[in-house]
């Protein structure tokens, strides 16, 4: 059982979102022919409908009034599978996981956030962070601080579905006061309709969907290319994740989203089939890994210090990548022969960024064929436009080392 809780906690360290009717009552009034002598009597017919006119009126007024009083509502269903009604509008958000914050970041809802994740803490790219209060443990969404979201009482609880305990027991205790909702924004298969859903609920659809627009084009940009490479011409790569550098984590095909990141980068994983937990796998055999000589290697794990908008200097990272390429699985294989071993910050794999990421990894893969592929520039596109933040690439940040 201990061996369990220490899977599921490393686990939970990677892996560390009217319809208004108003009646209108038509009122129709017959009219009939007065011979001259009965005029007398047209004071009197007058007097019923002028009547019956106001009583009605009235009764369409209650009406009204009473449909104004239900909210308008949404029904989605979330990434968990739960079908959800939500109120509007949201004017108040809790949040817990990157991956929500950077898709909050997107529609531009930041400033209805009163409570964040306790991971969250980059002022560069959350200006005024230091200001709200923090909600949940650091690296697990699910740890959270119940006293403090509800005393901040928001209108909505957005969250991210992540293989580890704890997202039941979190939904029995916020609902139904608080209503949550869950949303992944790092999965490739429902990364668009999850946005959408996102936009509908914050009435942020334009927003969302000019995200979208680019995510499709970048999409397209690197698959026009890699749809057309041949199987035996795709590299075997293996994907590092880890803790400290000896840690030989990495993920199958069962992971959702990694055939597709494999096949939009035109790459073959090496671990594809390996026997895992949910895609998981907490550490392959040493053995196993130098046998398969994977082409290319890539380090996405948990590197403090060494990444980010706060870092200037690539010294950290070449020394890290220096330290990989060192390690006996791979100091006598081929990516390290040719140089094809690389690093990156582990925020390109858990949020919206990912498509980044794999902008990088097509160009590192096939430099050949995407010499006119610049993933810096999309990355300063990404932060520029979505993000809302004044921030130059070409002088500040690293987020992968080499670059291409």
């Amino acid at each position: 059982m201990r061996g369990e809780n220490i899977v599921i906690n490393k686990i939970a360290k990677i892996a560390s979102m009217a319809l208004a009717l108003v009646m209108a009552l038509t009122i129709v009034i017959g009219c009939k022919t007065v011979e001259p002598e009965e005029e007398v009597v047209v004071e009197t017919s007058e007097e019923a409908p002028v009547e019956t006119t106001e009583e009605e009126v009235t009764e369409e007024e209650v009406e009204e009034e009473a449909v104004a009083e239900e909210p308008e509502t949404v029904t989605i269903t979330d990434s968990s599978g739960r079908e959800v009604t939500i109120n509007k509008p949201i004017e108040s958000i809790v949040f817990t996981h990157n991956t929500v914050s950077e898709a909050l970041r997107i529609v531009d809802a930041w400033d209805r956030v009163v409570g964040i994740d306790g991971s969250i803490s980059d002022p560069i790219l959350y200006p005024g962070i230091e200001e709200l209060p923090v909600i949940s443990e650091p690296v697990n969404p699910y740890g959270i601080n119940f006293e403090k979201v509800f005393e901040l009482h928001p209108d909505i609880f957005l969250t991210a579905i992540i293989p580890v305990p704890g997202f039941d027991d979190m939904v029995a205790t916020l609902e139904p006061e608080i209503q949550v909702v869950a949303l992944n924004f790092y999965e490739p298969d429902t990364i668009v309709e999850n946005f959408r859903k996102l936009g509908l609920i914050l009435d942020k659809e334009d927003e969302a969907e000019e995200f979208i627009e680019f995510y499709k084009r970048v999409e397209a940009d690197i698959s026009e290319v890699t749809s057309k490479i041949p199987e035996e011409d795709k590299p075997r790569k293996f994907f590092k994740m880890g803790m400290v550098v000896t840690d030989l984590m990495t993920f199958t095909d069962d992971l959702p989203g990694m055939p597709y990141r494999n096949k939009l980068t035109g790459c073959i994983n090496i671990a594809a089939d390996l026997p895992s937990q949910g895609g998981y796998v907490m550490a392959v055999d040493p053995e196993w890994l130098i046998e398969q000589d994977p082409d290319v290697v890539i380090e996405g794990g948990f590197n403090p210090g060494i990444f980010g908008f706060g870092v200037d200097d690539t010294s950290a990272a070449e020394a890290l990548r220096n330290e990989l390429m060192e390690l006996d699985v791979f100091s006598g294989g081929t990516a390290v022969k040719n140089g094809d071993v690389y690093v990156t910050a582990p925020d390109f794999f858990g949020t919206p960024r990912y498509i980044i990421s794999l902008a990088y990894q097509a160009r590192w893969f096939h430099p050949d064929l995407f010499t006119d592929l610049d993933p810096q520039a999309i990355h300063q596109e990404y932060l520029t436009k979505f993000m809302r933040i004044d921030y130059d690439l070409e002088k500040h940040g690293v987020f992968v080392y080499p670059e291409p």
